[in-house]
C-alpha cells in the first residue's frame, strides 16, 4: 500500500465518521442505535487486521481507531439525548392523553388536590 492511499482512506474515513454522526440526530432511534453497534464493530474489526496482517501500518490502524473511537462518544452522547426527548413526549403524550380522559369521565387528576385548596 502507498502512503497517499493510506492517507486518503484516513481522510475519507474521518470525513464518512464525521458525516455520519453529525446526521445521527435526524434518524430514528433505532437507526442511531445500528450505527453506534456499527462502530463498534469497525473498531473490532480495524484491531483484527491490524494483529492479523504484519504489514499493516499500525499508525494507520491507530488513527483509525481514535478516529472511530472518538465519533463514537459523540455518537452515544446524541444517541442519549435523543432517547431522552423520546422518553419525555411519550410521558407528555400520555399527560395530554389523561387529562382528555379525565375531563371526558368527570375525575380529577391526581394533583386536582393541591392546585384547589
Amino acid at each position: 500500500m502507498s502512503f497517499r492511499l493510506l492517507i486518503g482512506i484516513s481522510i475519507a474515513a474521518l470525513l464518512g465518521v464525521f458525516l455520519l454522526v453529525r446526521s445521527m440526530h435526524r434518524l430514528s432511534l433505532r437507526v442511531q442505535f445500528i450505527v453506534l453497534v456499527g462502530l463498534g464493530v469497525t473498531i473490532g474489526f480495524i484491531f483484527l487486521v491490524m494483529v492479523q496482517m504484519p504489514s499493516f501500518p499500525q499508525w494507520f490502524g491507530a488513527s483509525l481507531v481514535v478516529v472511530v473511537f472518538i465519533a463514537s462518544l459523540f455518537g452515544t452522547r446524541i444517541f442519549l439525548r435523543s432517547l431522552s426527548q423520546e422518553d419525555k413526549k411519550t410521558e407528555d403524550d400520555a399527560r395530554e392523553e389523561f387529562a382528555r380522559s379525565s375531563e371526558d369521565s368527570g375525575l380529577a387528576g391526581p394533583h386536582a388536590a393541591e392546585r384547589n385548596p
